[in-house]
């Protein structure tokens, strides 16, 4: 395979999106089981969370687990999964940090673990978000047209892609979830 270039940064590929398909329920579990077993003994718990298990909708092809663990650990759990091929990049408007796995061979993500602490953990926005899409389909169909009108007008770039369905998200969570 390929050698897998440094981590430039958060926004370091081109968003490309992919109806949900069995194989992503397939994937969510070998990539926990895979975290699981990086992060070993450490306390902790894993959930999905973003789109791309959501039935019936339009996603990245990127997996994203919240990962919880104990704040004492964060370095020790970014180590071990940096030891299994993950990168770390530093989120600093999120408190956290995400590791990237690639597409062997590519720059491509398909995997994306953010670490965060038990408070973090507990008043997460984004596993709300995604228990949301999964429990309100007509929300997640209508995130689903969101996410092509961004990719649209970003051109792919996923920082603007990020801004426009951003928007989204704030305008449901100000319309107080419908």
């Amino acid at each position: 395979m390929g050698v897998v270039t440094s981590v430039r940064g958060r926004y370091d590929y081109t968003v490309e999106l992919v109806f949900h398909d069995v194989e992503a329920v397939a994937q969510y579990h070998r990539d926990r089981s895979t975290v699981g077993a990086a992060l070993g003994d450490l306390d902790h718990a894993i959930e999905p969370i973003g789109s791309r298990l959501v039935p019936g909708i339009w996603s990245k092809p990127i997996m994203d687990l919240m990962v919880r663990v104990e704040e004492r650990d964060l370095p020790r759990a970014t180590a071990l999964l940096a030891g299994t091929g993950f990168q770390a990049i530093t989120i600093a408007e999120l408190s956290r940090t995400m590791l990237r796995r690639y597409r062997p061979g590519t720059v491509a993500p398909n995997l994306h673990v953010h670490l965060v602490t038990p408070d973090a953990w507990s008043a997460s926005p984004e596993r709300a978000f995604h228990r949301l899409l999964r429990e309100r389909p007509a929300v997640a169909t209508a995130y689903s047209a969101v996410k092509h009108l961004a990719l649209e007008l970003s051109g792919g770039d996923p920082q603007r892609y990020g801004t426009v369905k951003g928007r989204f998200i704030e305008w449901l969570a100000e319309a107080g979830r419908p």
